[in-house]
C-alpha cells in the first residue's frame, strides 16, 4: 500500500520552465539539465521516504500520533536527505501549518507560478527554476508542484467532515495559526524547493 501511495504522490509532468525572478533564464543547456537532476533526484528522495513513513504512522498509530511525528521527525529528515546530496530541502506553501515553511519572496513567485495553473485547471510544468542571490551566494532552486492527495484530507482536508475533532484539537494545540486545512483531493498542496549552490552545477 504504501508503494502504491508514494507512487501517486509523484504525477508525471511533461516540460518544464526556467525561469529567473519572473524573467526567461540564460541558463545554457548543461546548467539546466544538471540543475533539473540534481532537485529531481533530491525532491523524489525526500518524498518517497517522508510519505512511507507519513503512510507507516498513520496506519499503526494513528493520525493524531502522526501530527507529532510530522513536526519532530520530517525536518530532521529533510535535513539528512539536504546534508547527502549537498543542497538545502524545503517545503513551503502559502497555507502552512508550521510558521518554518512560511514562504521567502523567490519562493512565493514559484507558488504563484504553479498555483496559476491550478487554479486554470491546466496541468503545470514539471518545475520551475530559479537563479538567484541569497546573501552574497549565487545559488539555483529547483521546486517541484504537490498535489493534495486523498489520503492527506486525514490531516489537511475539511474540520468536521475529513478531519474528525480529536484531530483538529491536536493540530490547533500544537499549532494555534495553522493555515493548512480546507483542502480538496487534487488542491495544489505547495511546492518542494531544493536550493543548490552554484558550485555545485559548475
Amino acid at each position: 500500500m504504501r508503494r502504491m501511495v508514494a507512487l501517486t504522490l509523484i504525477p508525471v509532468l511533461i516540460g518544464g520552465v526556467l525561469l529567473t525572478a519572473g524573467k526567461r533564464s540564460s541558463l545554457d543547456p548543461e546548467t539546466e539539465k544538471k540543475v533539473v537532476e540534481i532537485g529531481k533526484k533530491a525532491t523524489m528522495t525526500l518524498l518517497k521516504t517522508l510519505l512511507g513513513e507519513v503512510t507507516t504512522s498513520l496506519e499503526e498509530k494513528g493520525p493524531v500520533a502522526t501530527i507529532n511525528y510530522c513536526s519532530e521527525r520530517a525536518y530532521p529528515l529533510t535535513d539528512s536527505i539536504s546534508e547527502a546530496f549537498g543542497v538545502k530541502i524545503k517545503r513551503t506553501t502559502f497555507k502552512y501549518r508550521n510558521p518554518k515553511n512560511k514562504p521567502d519572496k523567490y519562493e512565493e513567485e514559484a507558488l504563484r507560478y504553479f498555483e496559476k495553473f491550478f487554479k486554470e485547471g491546466k496541468k503545470p510544468p514539471a518545475h520551475y527554476v530559479q537563479k538567484v542571490k541569497v546573501g552574497d551566494k549565487l545559488v539555483y532552486r529547483y521546486y517541484f508542484p504537490l498535489k493534495v492527495l486523498k489520503l492527506c484530507l486525514t490531516c489537511h482536508g475539511t474540520p468536521g467532515k475529513d478531519i474528525k475533532p480529536e484531530v483538529y484539537k491536536a493540530i490547533k494545540k500544537k499549532y494555534p495559526e495553522d493555515k493548512a486545512v480546507g483542502y480538496k483531493e487534487g488542491d495544489f498542496r505547495g511546492v518542494v524547493r531544493v536550493e543548490i549552490p552554484a558550485e555545485r552545477v559548475r
